[in-house]
């Protein structure tokens, strides 16, 4: 089995891509469908949706440390 230390590594890479490709197709999506571009990044409520998804990903890491911790 990988030690934690790899295991911790690999959960922060998948989870940034995670973070990565939730924010440029939020981005490319939502400021397509209305219409705005890139005006999208003028909106709080964006910024929002990007931040909450930014902190579930922090917990998720560390509920996963959690469980490793556990685990061992």
């Amino acid at each position: 089995m990988k030690d934690k230390d790899t295991l911790l590594k690999l959960m922060r890479f998948w989870l940034f891509g995670t973070f990565v490709i939730v924010f440029t197709a939020s981005t490319i999506y939502v400021g397509g469908a209305l219409g705005t571009g890139l005006l999208i990044f003028r909106e709080p409520y964006f910024w929002l949706a990007i931040v909450i998804t930014a902190a579930l990903c922090v917990v998720w890491y560390y509920i996963y440390k959690w469980y490793l911790d556990k685990k061992s």
